[in-house]
C-alpha cells in the first residue's frame, strides 16, 4: 500500500511511485473523482495550449509567397 501524509495546510506529496506510474509533470493539473467512498486521481488531459511550442522548428518560417507556392505544389502532388 502506498501512503502519504496530509499537512496542516491540507497538502500532500504524491509518492514517486504514483508520479512515475501516471507520468505526472510539475504543475500538471489533476482530476479527483469520488467513487464509493474512495478517491480516484487522474491527470487532466493535455489541451492544445499545453502543447504550445512542442513542434518548434529550427527553420525560419516561410514568406507568404513561399507558402502559396508550396500550397500550389501540394495540390498538384509535387510537394509532400
Amino acid at each position: 500500500m502506498i501512503q502519504s501524509t496530509l499537512t496542516d495546510r491540507w497538502q500532500t506529496t504524491i509518492p514517486s511511485v504514483v508520479r512515475n506510474a501516471l507520468q505526472l509533470k510539475p504543475r500538471q493539473r489533476l482530476i479527483y473523482e469520488l467513487v464509493d467512498g474512495a478517491v480516484l486521481i487522474k491527470p487532466q488531459p493535455e489541451t492544445l495550449n499545453d502543447l504550445y511550442g512542442c513542434l518548434a522548428d529550427d527553420q525560419p518560417p516561410l514568406s507568404k509567397s513561399e507558402e502559396r507556392e508550396r500550397a500550389r505544389q501540394a495540390r498538384a502532388g509535387k510537394y509532400k
